[in-house]
Parts: structure tokens; C-alpha cells; sequence
């Protein structure tokens, strides 16, 4: 180490200047490398043929494009990106033709690049609200890209459709005279609905139909069949405690015998107690059968049964004794099937 140490030191100092000078040129060449590279813009330019890169101090597209000695055509599209560092970026786009099948019709629109809603727009295509297009709006297109449009339209048509009435069969003891025979109490009515279907048409195609909505005009009305069977006629539901065994009810404080029975019907409102009428209500002389009393009725042969009664009317042939109570039945043809019947009446 001593040995180089005496070799160099003398000539080093021997030296002196032309080292110092050195140094100094060595610091301005950094600085101006420094200041070069701070000023120079690297540039890539992409366009058709390819891509190439140039060094320039300058940053004006124009003035890069020369000395690239590249010329964008007329109708191309020039982009100029800069970056920081020093970096910029150049691209020419040319424009290419999309066809677009719309209406019928094919016709082709110049864009550089963009979206399928973009080229539309360019060409001057506007989209109903029910319109969509192959590929979506949102997809990008290019060279290879051909749009179809499509014209979605929605009709709604009404039709009355039938609504079918049904065969209700009523069973009860009213017709044991005649107990195989049926009588039609109601002929029935049909009903009727207003269907409103939507159909879907697609370029004029109709591609289909859905039912949206489905209004009722009118309701059926079921044609009411009245049959024999040995259940009472009143629907009432026996009083707690009662029953009823061959005809008599478990407990009653009185009986009337071979009373004579009619029926009538009105309209469902109030009889003369104040209470109401209605299937299950019969009239009778409040003096003898008062008011409000629950009875249980039925012929002595037990082939006729009313059932369970409530008594809210009375009437003129009650009064003066010519019937003893008065059925009430919910249409006028079941009452005239009563004709004039022997019953038992028991007063619970």
C-alpha cells in the first residue's frame, strides 16, 4: 500500500490542473445531458403501417407528425397523449364502415371507434323504448363489427270470453211426494270475463302473447237443481243441549199436532216481531206461538221435515185460524212445492 501510495501521489500533484479541468468539463457534460434529457420528448406514433418512435425537443403534434414523415388522410382522427417523463403518444385512426341492418335496410356508418350506441349515433339512429340491438349498446365494435337493429312493438287486444255457470244441487225433504223427481230451482246464467292479452311484435313478427289482465263483467249465476234427500229444510243449527231422535227433539215444553202448514217467500227483510226473514223463519199467531220462540217442525210421518224454526212474522190466515204456521222458503218455487202440509210443531 505504501509502494502505490508513493508512485501516485507525486503524480497526482503533478497533475493538478489537468484534473481539475477534467472534473469541470466531466460536471458541465452532466449538466447539459441533465437539461437534454429533461427537454427531449419521446414519442411513439401508431398508426396503420405499424409503429414507430422519435426523439424531439418540440411537443406540437403537427411538427412530430413531419418529422415521423407520417400524413394522416382527411377524414382520420389524430390523438395525442402526453405523459409524464417525457412520454407522449400518438395514434391515427382511421375510419372503417359498420353496417347496420335496421328497418329493413342496410346502410353503413364511418366511425373511427366506439360503441355500438355511439355508431348509432353517428348515423343518425334513433332507438325506441322498447328497441334493442345485436351486439348489446354497450359492446365495442371494429373492422369486423355489422349491428342488426331491432323494432320492438307491444299491442293490447281485448276479447270477452265465457265464463261457464255450474249445476248446484239443493237437497232437502221439500219434495218427498215426488221423490225421485228434480226441480230446476234457478235455469243458471253464463258470466263473462274481459281477457286483455298483450302480443309482442318484433320487426312486425308477432313473437307472442301474454295475458296481463282478466276482468269479470259478469258473474255466473249456477243453475240451482232441487232434489230429494231426507235433511231438514231450514238450515238452523239445533239450540245446545237438543237433539232430535225418529222426529221428536230431546226436550221441548210444547207441542202443537197435525197443524196445517203453507209457505210463502218475500224479500229477505223484517217480519212483523221486528226480526228477520229469511229461510229457517216462519210465521205464526203471536198468540199462540209468541214471538221469538224456537221450534222444531216436521210432519208426523217424519217424510217432511222443516227442521229447526225461529217465529218473527205473522199474517192474516194465521190470525184468523186457517193455517197454523207459515214456512218461509228463499224463492217462490220451493214455497209452491209445499202446497198445504200436516206438521207437528214443537216449542223448545
Amino acid at each position: 500500500m505504501a509502494e502505490i501510495k508513493s508512485r501516485f501521489v507525486p503524480m497526482i500533484k503533478g497533475n493538478k490542473y489537468r484534473l481539475y479541468c477534467m472534473a469541470i468539463c466531466l460536471t458541465a457534460m452532466s449538466v447539459c445531458c441533465f437539461a437534454l434529457y429533461s427537454l427531449l420528448n419521446i414519442v411513439t406514433v401508431q398508426y396503420n403501417e405499424g409503429t414507430t418512435t422519435i426523439l424531439s425537443l418540440f411537443s406540437n403534434k403537427e411538427h412530430l407528425l413531419e418529422i415521423a414523415n407520417i400524413q394522416p388522410k382527411s377524414d382520420d382522427r389524430v390523438l395525442y397523449t402526453s405523459f409524464p417523463g417525457g412520454y407522449s403518444n400518438i395514434t391515427i385512426e382511421s375510419p372503417f364502415d359498420v353496417p347496420i341492418t335496421v328497418d329493413g335496410n342496410t346502410i353503413n356508418a364511418k366511425v373511427h371507434s366506439g360503441t355500438v350506441e355511439s355508431c348509432l349515433s353517428s348515423a343518425g339512429i334513433l332507438l325506441g323504448e322498447h328497441d334493442y340491438t345485436e351486439p348489446s349498446l354497450h359492446s365495442p365494435i371494429d373492422e369486423n363489427s355489422a349491428i342488426r337493429v331491432y323494432r320492438v312493438e307491444y299491442k293490447d287486444t281485448q276479447y270477452e270470453e265465457t265464463i261457464p255457470f255450474e249445476t248446484e244441487y239443493k237437497e232437502n225433504s221439500l219434495t218427498y211426494r215426488f221423490k225421485r223427481r228434480q226441480y230446476v230451482l234457478n235455469e243458471g246464467s253464463n258470466g263473462k270475463n274481459l281477457v286483455t292479452y298483450r302480443e309482442r311484435f318484433v320487426d312486425g313478427e308477432m313473437e307472442s302473447s301474454l295475458v296481463t289482465k282478466v276482468e269479470v263483467i259478469r258473474e255466473p249465476v249456477n243453475r240451482v237443481v232441487l232434489k230429494y234427500s231426507n235433511k231438514p229444510i231450514s238450515p238452523l243449527e239445533a239450540p245446545a243441549g237438543v237433539t232430535v231422535n225418529n222426529g221428536v227433539p230431546s226436550s221441548y215444553k210444547q207441542v202443537l199436532t197435525n197443524v196445517p202448514a203453507t209457505g210463502y217467500s218475500a224479500s229477505h227483510g223484517r217480519g212483523s216481531s221486528g226480526l228477520g226473514l229469511h229461510c229457517g223463519t216462519v210465521a205464526v199467531n203471536p198468540n199462540i206461538i209468541p214471538y221469538g220462540s224456537k221450534l222444531y217442525i216436521t210432519s208426523p210421518d217424519g217424510q217432511f221435515v222443516y227442521g229447526f224454526a225461529i217465529a218473527t212474522d205473522t199474517g192474516a190466515s194465521l190470525m184468523d185460524g186457517g193455517v197454523g204456521v207459515d214456512l218461509f222458503y228463499d224463492s217462490y218455487k220451493e214455497a209452491s212445492l209445499n202446497w198445504k202440509n200436516a206438521v207437528n210443531i214443537y216449542i223448545l
